[in-house]
């Protein structure tokens, strides 16, 4: 019996000994004993987080941006969810984040900055497909990633188009409107024409790639605002300059007033926008007036034989929705794409944040996305013809 008893006693003390050194480190049994309860963790997040306007002006443009997504869901998805927030709805105080595994969308920086502490709080990734601007990004620096170019970005694209082209351009005239982003977009351009930028240094054993020369010092670039291209009195100036080449800085409002001009004077010459020109209104009263206008997209050009992946993107929403998917729709497609492998390249938002900085994401385009929050996607030339104007927003 006294042996027996020996040996309870011995057990008891080896199971309290335990219990005794973590309350003496702790100064508290309750919290020793709740430490000893089994973890459950969590399944890793399953949704995504799509927010675009279905409702008001842009509502047409969000409902795009839905069916691209929802494509890519289908696609790529797997047994993941895909939740739509209308983004000129009233706020949602505070979404269930928990369960976002990566969020996407916005085409308003005021909502997104409404929206971004709680990504914060819950270090959820998101992708900023539609702003152009680097400041929404710069709210969460390694947390938020933006995919579209911004208007500089834009300006050197027209450069270097300009730089690499077999028989270069020599008398350019860049016609600019009253905005902020318009003069960026100019300044940037007439700073990569003096002064391109290089391609980045070869991996090791690989080539170098040739340096890109500047414009050369015979060539003309002229820079006139779009008050000046409609005064009347500075007509026959400018008609001297006879550009081979025009390119548009301007919205999609002052774009219109400036066409007739175009046409009238510069019938033969080819005419270049940014994005903020590849709007469906804008190209197609440029259309009508038979102007050689080509826009340049944050997507690869949907008109482009040669291009596989956006070819099978177009047969299949096309097949789907029995329309011309805008570049709008092509953005979504590609962000959720990036989305689905980051959420897939781990089971915590550290992981996904860790894939998608410095990742390059090879869909439709290919995002060069930095630490930093920025993303430089290639810009594809699209000619906008009557035909072409379903691919527009």
């Amino acid at each position: 019996m006294i042996h027996k008893l020996l040996i309870i006693l011995s057990i008891c003390t080896l199971w309290l000994t335990p219990l005794r050194v973590a309350e003496a480190q702790n100064g508290d049994g309750a919290q020793s004993m709740s430490s000893t309860k089994p973890v459950h963790l969590s399944p890793p997040p399953d949704t995504f987080l799509l927010t675009v306007p279905l409702s008001g002006p842009l509502e047409s443009m969000g409902r795009s941006a839905v069916n691209g997504a929802e494509m890519a869901l289908a696609t790529w998805g797997g047994g993941s969810k895909l939740k739509i927030v209308d983004e000129a709805g009233p706020d949602q105080s505070e979404p269930r984040l928990n369960k976002v595994a990566v969020a996407l969308g916005y085409f308003t920086e005021t909502r997104f900055a409404a929206d971004a502490p709680s990504y914060l709080y819950r270090k959820t990734p998101v992708l900023l497909p539609f702003l152009t601007t680097g400041e929404a990004a710069g709210r969460g620096p390694s947390s938020f990633f933006r995919l579209m170019p911004t208007f500089e970005e834009q300006g050197r694209f027209m450069a270097l188009e300009i730089l690499t082209m077999r028989r270069r351009y020599r008398r350019i005239m860049v016609v600019t409107g009253e905005g902020e982003f318009q003069q960026n977009f100019t300044a940037a351009l007439t700073g990569a024409l003096a002064e391109p930028p290089q391609p980045p240094p070869p991996a090791k054993g690989k080539k170098a790639a040739p340096a890109i020369k500047p414009l050369d010092a015979k060539s003309t670039v002229l820079t006139v605002s779009l008050a000046q291209l409609l005064a009347p009195e500075t007509a026959p100036e400018l008609a001297e300059a006879k550009p081979e080449v025009i390119i548009l800085a301007l919205s999609v409002s002052e774009s219109l007033n400036a066409a007739p001009v175009l046409a009238e004077r510069w019938a033969k010459a080819p005419v270049w926008g940014g994005i903020s020109m590849g709007f469906r209104e804008a190209a197609a009263a440029f259309a009508a007036l038979d102007i050689k206008l080509q826009v340049s997209l944050p997507v690869a050009n949907p008109l482009n034989a040669k291009n596989q992946a956006a070819q099978d993107f177009i047969q299949k929403y096309t097949n789907l929705h029995h329309a011309h998917p805008t570049w709008i729709a092509a953005l979504a497609y590609d962000g959720l794409m990036l989305a689905i492998k980051a959420a897939n390249s781990g089971s915590t938002s550290a992981e996904a944040l860790a894939f998608l900085s410095g990742q390059s994401h090879h869909g439709l385009g290919t995002y060069t996305i930095t630490p930093g929050g920025g993303g430089t996607p290639p810009l594809a030339f699209m000619p906008v013809t009557l035909d072409s104007l379903g691919f527009l927003p």
